[in-house]
């Protein structure tokens, strides 16, 4: 009797909870995060958000990036410019769990006093909208996401297509049964968001920018909606994703006489080995992060997402429209005296980082958006001894500045 109890005990604990906890890290060897990695391979591919196992944008493609920032401007509802009255649309586009996150994360962007008050958050991703989904125009879904859930949340926030500007984009395939391989899971990916982002040119005209974003950790998944490694694979796919447009690929033009896509940087890499953390601490915890599934977050963990995408916002320069703080990028050129990145010196800096003014109300943020100073009243410089090498931000209430940290 007492086995019997304390089998059905473990039958109904299961059935509660769902997610398979054990599952605290996957891989053999254990999956390293792709930002993680660097130069470094998994699988033969190499590391970094960006190529050359880089986490930061390529020069050009971050200068082109700003450009389109800067011309962000609030638009009417015909897409034309009204600096008193329009508004600059930034949208989410995706399936469950990107609206699970985004939802949580509008309530804390509008309560953001950086963010740009003609800055309007709408949630237009929608559960089970997957990139096969959405990416084929001869299934019934299609029309259903697009000319239905799209349009009736842009109208029912008072606005319309053409207003919209900048997408958070977050996607993925159910794996189904049987399984795809995960290369060739990774590579349908690629090719439905390619079609996705000349979707969105069509649509939103005047979309500029698209942040691209990774899945969270999958590996307490019990559904055969996209577990590990499909979850892994899905940053890699992303990854390869921006690179075929730095590559120039014609599915993917953002500049020219007829764009047929947004350009394209990332946002937040939200993937991390589940209990084990990455290097900016980020962990995946079950059951607390996850709903029974393991597959979706809990408000807890969508909390987490939510609160890498508003740091983001916060810090990062193509992000400028967010804030409103943009300065008008014409071309390259070299550092001028009046740019706002020529008041800190040295630039890189071995001990300190100097400020050729008196700065007020310090902030500095590492490059995933992470504080790691507390707020300082006033300085003339700040201390960079106990800093990694890296790229850091300094934001005060009237600039975000950039600078290096290089021992």
């Amino acid at each position: 009797m007492r086995s019997l109890l304390l089998f059905l005990f473990v039958l109904i604990a299961t059935a509660i909870t769902g997610q398979n906890c054990g599952n605290t890290s996957f891989g053999n060897p254990v999956y390293i995060p792709v930002n993680d990695l660097g130069p470094g391979t998994w699988n033969g591919f190499m590391g970094g958000l960006y190529p050359n196992g880089s986490n930061f944008l390529p020069a050009a493609h971050k200068m082109a990036g700003l450009q389109l920032a800067s011309r962000i401007q609030p638009l009417d509802r015909y897409g034309n410019p009204d600096p008193v009255n329009g508004k600059i649309v930034f949208i989410s586009i995706g399936m469950s769990n990107t609206t699970m996150a985004f939802s949580v994360f509008i309530p804390m962007g509008n309560a953001d006093p950086y963010k740009n008050p003609q800055v309007k958050l709408v949630d237009c991703a929608e559960g089970g909208m997957s990139s096969n989904v959405i990416s084929l125009i001869d299934v019934n879904s299609y029309a259903h996401y697009w000319d239905t859930t799209v349009v009736n949340r842009l109208a029912a926030a008072g606005v319309t297509g053409k207003q919209v500007q900048v997408i958070w984009y977050k996607e993925a395939i159910p794996v189904g049964n049987p399984a795809a391989s995960p290369q060739t899971y990774s590579d349908s990916l690629k090719i439905q968001s390619k079609r996705i982002m000349n979707i969105l040119k069509f649509r939103f005209p005047n979309a500029g920018i698209c942040y691209i974003v990774s899945r969270i950790y999958a590996g307490y998944a019990t559904s055969a909606l996209n577990p590990e490694p499909y979850g892994y694979w899905q940053g890699w796919s992303m990854k390869w994703l921006i690179e075929d447009q730095l590559n120039r690929d014609p599915m993917l033009q953002y500049s020219g006489t007829k764009p047929n896509s947004p350009w394209l940087c990332w946002g937040t890499y939200n993937w991390a080995n589940g209990m084990l953390p990455a290097k900016d601490g980020l962990t995946w915890n079950c059951p607390a992060d996850f709903n029974t599934d393991g597959t979706h977050p809990s408000v807890i963990g969508r909390k987490k997402v939510a609160e890498r995408l508003l740091n983001f916002l916060d810090t990062d320069s193509t992000a400028c429209w967010y804030r409103g703080d943009c300065q008008t990028i014409t071309g390259f050129s070299e550092k001028k005296k009046n740019d706002p990145d020529g008041i800190v010196f040295p630039n890189p800096a071995t001990g300190q980082i100097n400020f050729s003014e008196i700065l007020y109300d310090i902030e500095v943020f590492n490059s995933y958006g992470q504080p790691v100073r507390a707020k300082i009243k006033s300085a003339t410089h700040i201390s960079t001894q106990e800093l990694p090498d890296g790229f850091y931000f300094i934001r005060t209430p009237k600039s975000i500045l950039k600078f290096v940290v290089k021992h």
